[in-house]
Parts: structure tokens; C-alpha cells; sequence
């Protein structure tokens, strides 16, 4: 006869071991928490900088060139002035030599862009090849890496901005707008606007590129010595940021693009008509007054 006893007590053992309740409570990994999305700041516009000193910035977009950027070297030179290129990646690729004369004459490089896009009027993928291609063509061609962006048109966008801010840009204005690129203008005229608009900290903005730029090269022989007389240092952007502490640029006001469009005023709202004027028929003085 089998030991029922025996067999019960192996049942009774291996069930006992085999509770899930007297074993050790296993413990739940609590997930980590979410990263929080990173904040992407805009880039810093400046169009000014301020300081007491007698400092002026002047800076050339478009280009190089190679007829008239080594005439406005040769002038900076003379007057012991230096300036910011703003060149622009298509012309660099024509004329890759003059990054390093831009370079060697104690220049400072910015980035106009690859082809001289207006960045409000093209999508975020454009955007990011007309900065990157701008920059690329300049180091490319032996020059720096430029930390200094000037907007074509002077125009930009949120996600221009952004995408500058993100690539450690520096966005610069103007503040003193020769408009040499119009093909109406002339020596006498660019010189009289910056003569007129010189003030500590302004940046001035003129063009060595493209083409009839004999205007921008005789007002620049005449500007550089003026300014000298009365006490001006002509410099780069680089420069003029060193004379300003960055708490004082930052608690500078929001600047809008130079290119941004000026909101029009609106009309202002005529006020009520009294009783009395309301009864009184259109066109006819009040009473107890002569015509006139």
C-alpha cells in the first residue's frame, strides 16, 4: 500500500516553495523623466553697438571682386582703417584668392549668404544651404570660419533666425545706409549721408561687389580722412563688439531687420459728432461767424 503520508508532505513542500507570495517583491523600474526640448534662441541683431569711444564700423557686402575689393583694400590700408567683408559664397568661388588678401590686409570676413537669398522668402532646407553653403565656400577658399552674418535685403525670418542663433551667428545690421547700390548714386551723395549719420558705435554699410562701384571708391577717399580729422577710428565689427560688454548688448532693446517693412500707421478714429453739430446742415458755418 503506498505511503499516502509521505506523498502528501512532497506536495505540500513544493507548493510552499513555489508561492509566488513568499518570495522577494520585485521591484518596478520607474521611467526617467522626459528631456526637456531644447530652446533654440534667436540670433542676436545688432545695428549699433553702444560706446562713448569715437569708434565707426564699416563693412562691404557682395563681395569679392576683383577690380574694385583691392581698390578699397588699398584705401583701408592708407588710412590704417579696417572694415567687414561680408562676401557672398557664389563670388567667393570666382575669386577664391581674394579671401586670403581680404585676410591679409588685417580684414575681417563675414557670411552674406551662398547666393544672396532673401531668407524670408525660402524654406527652412534653403535657408540652412544658403548660410552652410556661404560658410563653407569662405573656408573653403582658405578664410576663417565666419561668425558674422549679414541678411541680403536685410530681411529675415523666425526660422532664419533661429537657425542663425543655433550655429552661433551674430546677425549685423546697419545704421548709416549709404545706398551706393543704387545705380543713381554718386560720390557726393554717398559721402554726405555718412558724414551726416557718423556717430559713435553706428555701422556703416557699403558695396565692393558687383558692378559701377567708382562712386563707392571716391566717397571712401574722402570719408576715411574726414572721419580721421575729427577724431574717428574706423573698425571692424569684430572691434567695435569688444569695446561694448555683452551685458550692455544685451540689454539693448529688440532690433528689427533693416530690411522689415514699416507698418503703417492706422487712420485715427474721428470723434463723435456732439447734438448740436449733428443738427447743424453740412456745409454752412456755425451762426454768429463770417465767411471767410
Amino acid at each position: 500500500m503506498p505511503d499516502l503520508r509521505g506523498a502528501a508532505l512532497a506536495v505540500l513542500t513544493s507548493v510552499l516553495f513555489a508561492t509566488p507570495s513568499l518570495a522577494a517583491p520585485v521591484k518596478t523600474p520607474v521611467p526617467a523623466p522626459a528631456p526637456a526640448p531644447a530652446v533654440q534662441r534667436q540670433a542676436m541683431l545688432l545695428k549699433e553697438v553702444p560706446t562713448q569711444e569715437k569708434l565707426i564700423a564699416f563693412t562691404f557686402d557682395d563681395g569679392p571682386n576683383r577690380r574694385y575689393t583691392p581698390q578699397v583694400l588699398e584705401l583701408l590700408q592708407k588710412y590704417h582703417a579696417h572694415a567687414t567683408f561680408f562676401l557672398i559664397g557664389q563670388e567667393v568661388v570666382r575669386f577664391p584668392e581674394m579671401v586670403k588678401k581680404i585676410e591679409a590686409a588685417g580684414m575681417e570676413i563675414g557670411n552674406h549668404g551662398m547666393n544672396h537669398k532673401w531668407l524670408h522668402k525660402i524654406t527652412a532646407d534653403e535657408i540652412q544651404k544658403e548660410i552652410t553653403g556661404g560658410s563653407d565656400a569662405i573656408t573653403s577658399a582658405g578664410g576663417k570660419k565666419p561668425y558674422l552674418y549679414r541678411l541680403p535685403g536685410g530681411f529675415a525670418s523666425d526660422d532664419a533666425s533661429k537657425l542663425l542663433g543655433s550655429l552661433g551667428y551674430t546677425v549685423i545690421g546697419w545704421s548709416v545706409d549709404t545706398r551706393d547700390w543704387r545705380m543713381s548714386a554718386t560720390a557726393e551723395g554717398i559721402e554726405r549721408i555718412v558724414m551726416r549719420d557718423a556717430a559713435p558705435g553706428r555701422i556703416v554699410i557699403m558695396h565692393d561687389g558687383s558692378v559701377h562701384r567708382e562712386g563707392t571708391i571716391q566717397a571712401l577717399s574722402h570719408v576715411l580722412p574726414a572721419l580721421e580729422g575729427q577724431g574717428y577710428k574706423i573698425v571692424s565689427i569684430g572691434e567695435l563688439l569688444q569695446k561694448s560688454s555683452y551685458q550692455a548688448l544685451r540689454k539693448l532693446p529688440p532690433q528689427k531687420p533693416c530690411g522689415a517693412k514699416k507698418v503703417k500707421s492706422q487712420p485715427k478714429k474721428e470723434r463723435p459728432k456732439s447734438f448740436l453739430e449733428r443738427l447743424r446742415p453740412t456745409g454752412r458755418k456755425p451762426s454768429g461767424r463770417k465767411a471767410g
